[in-house]
């Protein structure tokens, strides 16, 4: 069953028995606030007309007593004055019934058969008359039975009431509140089920675009209709829709360089050792010949050399982003000069010049990445440098947000289309000038790592023939 379902039913049935129960009370309250009434009415109209039988009783014993005659005829006066007594009050709906104290009747205009027993004349008391609700036939009647003293003679006075109109009264509110609550359930049932699917248009939405993303439509948007909490789950679907679509993006990236990685790594692998096996099989199979010896040694040399330079990048490569380094605060200045004494020997030998300009600073980071990262970049700035040519290597803050190291060369430059390309692994700008000097083109894509690392980033600026300079910005702390 639907949500929107769910919300109707439940929203119908509870306002289906808040009604129907509170109708319920209202009528019960008010038929018994009615019945109430009716016998208090009773009670009331009952001790008024013995209070006017024993007055008009007293009246007739004090004229009688002045003229001289004596009278005990209680029983005529009764039957004399009772339906005078009946007209005072509603006629039509009202009777009497009065029998002496042997259970004789004196006066009855109440002409309907009464069937069973009167527990009412039992033994009543004047002081306090008792009622009862009586049914006969389809009307329903209120005796009050008590005790009337006239002078010494006692009588039992039964004072009948028509209440059949309280009932009548009762079940026509009851006909009138099933015809009000047919109109009503029909007008809430209709105006529930549009109100309902208005009000969750949002999440009929929500439940197609879930559907769209599921089947791989990442680009799929939930369109926002409230600010209400259906709303808010609504643009929070959106956000998490950008989140997946772009990490499935992110991931697909991955793969396909993941994939390029291992092509070109395979292609890097294959080059060498198809020339390494071929010089081989050229000195195996043919006769000795000095030159021809040492120029297939010299070769495999060089590409052996290629091969353990490959090996040793890729294992800086793996160990970067497999392993996150302890950064602690270092001195810079040491740590280049030790960066400078250990390039010196080829700096010398290719004629090249490193100048140093280092700011003291100290840098959060470690030692051995620090000092790889610098190392890298100074080999690609040699391997591009003309002999007798400038390195330089600069260390500076930056409007005190970052402090920067900076390697500069003066030689071949990248093309500018090729910029954006120099951190991706393997990749070569002169593939031959890099190959001949044992090159991988993993250089910029491990310094790329490190940065990373130390949440720092890196920027690269170079004209052809002119030079190259590499910034890494790292965060001032």
């Amino acid at each position: 069953m639907k949500l929107w379902h769910k919300v109707f039913l439940c929203t119908f049935l509870l306002f289906e028995v808040l009604f129907n129960g509170a109708s319920f009370y209202l009528i019960e309250h008010n038929f018994n606030r009615n019945l109430k009434a009716e016998i208090d009415r009773g009670l009331t109209e009952r001790r008024a007309i013995a209070s006017q039988m024993q007055s008009d009783w007293s009246y007739v014993l004090s004229l009688s007593n002045n003229l001289g005659v004596k009278t005990d005829d209680s029983i005529q006066l009764i039957r004399n004055n009772s339906q005078k007594y009946i007209r005072t009050f509603d006629n039509d709906r009202v009777f009497l019934e009065i029998s002496d104290s042997a259970q004789i009747e004196v006066f009855n205009n109440f002409n309907r058969r009464i069937n069973g027993k009167r527990p009412e004349l039992d033994a009543p008391s004047s002081d306090r008359p008792v009622y009862i609700l009586r049914d006969i036939g389809k009307q329903t009647y209120l005796f009050v039975t008590g005790k009337l003293m006239l002078g010494g003679t006692g009588f039992t006075m039964s004072y009948i009431r028509d209440i059949s109109g309280v009932y009548s009264d009762k079940s026509a509110q009851f006909r009138l509140f099933f015809q009000i609550n047919i109109i009503i359930t029909f007008i809430l049932g209709v105006g529930l089920y549009w109100v309902i699917r208005y009000l969750t248009r949002s999440i009929r939405s929500l439940t197609q675009s879930a559907q769209t993303v599921a089947r791989g439509l990442y680009s799929q948007r939930v369109r926002v209709h409230s600010d209400d909490e259906i709303g808010i789950l609504a643009q929070n679907f959106n956000r998490m829709a950008d989140a997946v679509e772009e990490k499935v993006i992110e991931l697909e990236v991955t793969a396909m360089q993941r994939q390029k990685f291992i092509d070109v790594l395979t292609h890097e692998l294959r080059t060498p050792l198809t020339s390494i096996i071929g010089y081989a099989d050229l000195l195996r199979t043919t006769k000795y010949n000095e030159e021809v010896f040492f120029k297939a040694m010299n070769y495999i040399y060089s590409e052996g050399r290629r091969l353990e330079s490959l090996s040793f990048k890729l294992m800086d490569l793996i160990l970067i982003g497999n392993e996150m380094p302890k950064l602690k605060q270092q001195d810079i200045m040491p740590l280049c000069l030790d960066v400078e004494e250990a390039l010196q020997p080829r700096l010398e030998r290719l004629k090249l010049t490193l100048v140093l300009s280092i700011e003291p600073y100290r840098l959060f980071t470690e030692k051995d990445l620090f000092m790889l990262l610098c190392t890298n970049l100074l080999d690609n700035a040699i391997k591009a440098s003309r002999d007798g040519g400038r390195i330089y290597l600069r260390g500076y803050l930056v409007d005190h947000h970052y402090y920067a190291i900076e390697v500069e060369d003066e030689g071949i430059g990248i093309p500018e289309q090729d910029v954006p390309k120099v951190f991706e692994p393997f990749f070569m700008v002169d593939k031959a000038r890099t190959r001949s000097q044992h090159g991988a083109g993993l250089g910029l894509a491990i310094c790329s790592e490190i940065v990373k690392l130390h949440e720092g980033r890196i920027e690269i600026t170079s004209r052809e023939e002119v030079g190259t300079q590499v910034k890494i910005l790292f965060p001032h702390i």
